[in-house]
């Protein structure tokens, strides 16, 4: 009877183990996972400042698609052109509200 419990003990011990190893393996897939995607975020932002800087104001689908191709050859398979272009709108919005943002600020000092 000892023997039984022991055993049910330790299949449950077991059990309870592999569920939070598996919770942890999860986990930690999705942490690296982001800090992947923070990096290539990073990157975007990079690209988008460098291409706006060589080709300037106007042209936007011209930049985007320097931006993507750039993107692609750094990346290769590791995104989905989707996620790529997502990364890219988001550069442009946040590049966009910064310079809004000086912009105001410019204007509230020059008054």
């Amino acid at each position: 009877m000892r023997d039984l419990v022991m055993t049910i003990l330790t299949a449950g011990v077991q059990l309870v183990i592999m569920v939070a190893l598996g919770y942890l393996i999860d986990y930690l897939n999705t942490k690296i996972g982001m800090e992947k995607m923070k990096r290539y975020y990073e990157i975007a932002k990079t690209f988008v400042q460098a291409i706006e800087q060589q080709i300037g104001p106007g042209k936007g689908p011209d930049k985007k698609a320097e931006v993507f191709n750039l993107l692609k050859k750094v990346v290769g398979n590791k995104l989905t052109d989707e996620e790529i272009d997502k990364l890219i709108e988001a550069a442009v919005f946040e590049m966009n509200y910064i310079l809004k943002l000086k912009g105001l600020e410019r204007q509230g000092l020059d008054k």
